[in-house]
């Protein structure tokens, strides 16, 4: 499995089991919300037909620990300056000025499209919530999945090995027994 971390921080912000796809300057990837057994007796979720100590999370959100952030349109652009002039001293000390190049490039025929949507999205950052570390914006669609789009030069791919125990309790491909069994242990939905 690949993982994807945010070269900033360090925090894991994804995993290619979530069917990435390269969009510009972004990765993107697809969503979905899962049931996850909080395994707190009397815990109500508050939605009809859950069952006690079971909440509706997003995936992805609860997978890599991701930290929603109140952001509104003037906040972000602040960050976003700061954080595309990190990235690209950053990329550039790494001995990748054909990467910042192509992150000035690409940044700039966006940024006005996302300030314009602001009031729109979602905003996250890693666990850590590391100033200057990325956010990830999320795009709700019209049913309401919501679409993660990470800035792709602010990432590192990393292999990592899959351990489980000789014993793993068993991990299903539907939502309910993924929550009957405390959650998908090998977050693949």
């Amino acid at each position: 499995m690949k993982v994807f971390k945010d070269i900033m921080s360090g925090d894991e912000m994804l995993s290619d089991s979530y069917g990435e796809e390269v969009d510009g300057p972004f990765l993107k990837a697809k969503g979905a919300y899962i049931m996850k057994d909080t395994g707190v007796a009397g815990f109500e979720c508050g939605e009809e037909g859950v069952e006690d100590g079971v909440v509706r999370v997003i995936n992805i959100v609860d997978a890599f620990k991701l930290q929603e952030v109140p952001f509104d349109k003037k906040q972000y652009q602040a960050h976003i300056k700061g954080y595309l002039q990190a990235l690209k001293a950053k990329l550039e000390a790494d001995g990748k000025p054909e990467a910042a190049a192509e992150l000035v490039a690409q940044s700039k025929s966006v940024i006005a499209g996302i300030l314009g949507k602001a009031d729109e999205l979602s905003f996250y950052m890693g666990e850590n919530l590391q100033e200057n570390s990325m956010v990830v914006l999320v795009e709700w669609d019209a049913e309401g999945i919501p679409t993660f789009m990470y800035w792709r030069h602010g990432l590192v791919r990393r292999s990592t090995k899959v351990r489980l125990s000789p014993h793993p309790p068993t991990v299903c491909s539907c939502t309910a027994r993924c929550a009957a069994a405390g959650a998908c242990l090998l977050k693949t939905h």
